[in-house]
């Protein structure tokens, strides 16, 4: 995932930097970077956002499920 398509879904899913920080256990910083292109997205949040934008997955529903998720979908680039 492009940094141009990392930050569409972000926008489709109204997704803020710090839902991105809560849902996938990163810091503002990251998800900068990775808005930026200075860091890949790495495949796992690419996957989990390209699914919740095709499936109408929101946000919320997101959090519920990661909720029960013991480890972060991605580490601090």
């Amino acid at each position: 995932m492009k940094a141009l398509e990392y930050r569409a879904a972000l926008a489709v899913l109204g997704l803020t930097t710090a839902g991105v920080e809560k849902l996938f256990g990163v810091d503002q910083i990251t998800s900068r970077r990775w808005a930026s292109g200075e860091h890949d997205v790495p495949r796992a949040v690419a996957l989990c956002l390209l699914l919740m934008a095709s499936h109408d997955t929101s946000v919320v529903q997101a959090q519920i499920l990661a909720d029960g998720v013991d480890a972060p979908l991605a580490k601090s680039a």
